[in-house]
């Protein structure tokens, strides 16, 4: 795998290098975020500090996969995440090694968010035991399974509007629903909330046929 690091501050960059060459990847460092999402070279995935980004525009238009790494431990970080739409984004809590486990994670199955982020995320409101999380997904139909998913994935409303064949307020019609029957406030959190219990997975299950 072709990797190219775009670390200003050295958050992550100096300890994940050497994981990343001691198996076989090759690690390459982009001198400009803009360059990172402009760049010829065939790339396989773009890690990024979040402390580095200051224009989502950037991001959000790089053709490769991109994730964030953060030193942060505060929910809203994901925020960002979603907005790039990164496969995923973890803290550099986590031991370097696990670190490369859950950027693999990301590109095979995005998006992967950082556990403890999830869980800020999910606050002030108070965690659910996992039956009772999916007891409320129950009530969830269909359609909303599908906006939840979607929401998840980070699309915006324009987008779900088109890939669903409905109108734009159809789909914040629906997103409000999902909102309401999760008990959450905002997208960020219904994706904190669908991630920490599991319930992306169990949709999927439920009606293959959205997938």
């Amino acid at each position: 795998m072709r990797v190219m690091l775009y670390d200003p501050n050295q958050v992550f960059s100096a300890s994940i290098r050497p994981l990343l060459n001691r198996r076989g990847d090759t690690a390459i460092e982009a001198k400009t975020l803009k360059a990172l999402a402009t760049s010829d070279e065939n790339i396989d995935c773009c890690l990024v500090a979040l402390e580095a980004v200051s224009r989502n525009r950037v991001l959000a238009d790089c053709r490769r996969p991109v994730f964030l790494i953060t030193d942060r431990e505060d929910g809203s970080v994901l925020r960002k995440a979603v907005s790039v739409s990164a496969c995923g984004i973890a803290n550099t809590h986590i031991l370097a090694r696990d670190l490369l486990h859950a950027i693999d994670r990301g590109l095979a199955d995005p998006p992967y968010y950082d556990p403890q982020l999830l869980e800020a995320a999910l606050q002030p409101a108070p965690l659910l035991g996992p039956q009772d999380a999916h007891e409320l997904a129950h009530h969830l139909t269909p359609r909303e399974d599908d906006v939840l998913r979607r929401i998840v994935r980070g699309e915006p409303t324009s987008q779900m509007a088109i890939q669903m064949g409905v109108s734009v307020s159809t789909v914040r019609s629906h997103v409000q629903n999902v909102l309401g029957k999760l008990g959450v406030n905002s997208r960020l959190a219904a994706i904190a909330f669908a991630l920490n219990y599991g319930l992306e997975t169990t949709l999927r299950e439920q009606h293959p046929q959205l997938s």
